[in-house]
């Protein structure tokens, strides 16, 4: 219904307005930046499950010495570029946060933020213990 009301505004000072274009009100470009920021945070709380599901397949008994699926180092090169991308994305975001926001934003966004940073970061040590793990038992 917000979106609705939104959008019409726009359309509506548009047209009264033609050559000046109106922007869209903060706190609505905030909530659908969180929303973004949400479906993100999302999608890296499924690979850390993913990740958790691997090691607690390593650390029980009856796993062979290398799992097959890193028989040539490929899960390990994998988990490192996901490490790597993981850690240029906080820092595009807090550049980002900056940059546009000027470091303060609404109560909703920046709750966006930090629970995006938070699993991002888990993530990222999900993914070294694994690899530090396929690691060792490649030796």
């Amino acid at each position: 219904m917000f979106s609705k009301l939104v959008s019409l505004f726009v359309r509506l000072c548009a047209a009264l307005h033609p050559r000046r274009l109106v922007p869209a009100p903060r706190a609505w470009v905030e909530l659908r930046c969180a929303r973004r920021l949400d479906r993100l945070a999302r999608r890296l709380q499924r690979m850390h499950a993913r990740i958790a599901v691997m090691q607690d397949y390593l650390t029980g008994g009856e796993t062979p010495a290398i799992p097959a699926s890193d028989a040539d180092g490929s899960l390990r090169r994998m988990l490192a570029g996901l490490r790597a991308e993981l850690a240029r994305m906080r820092c595009d975001l807090a550049l980002w946060h900056v940059r546009e926001c000027g470091g303060e934003c609404g109560a909703r966004l920046a709750a966006a933020l930090a629970r995006l940073n938070r699993i991002a970061v888990d993530t990222h040590a999900a993914a070294q213990r694994l690899e530090a793990e396929l690691e060792a038992r490649a030796r």
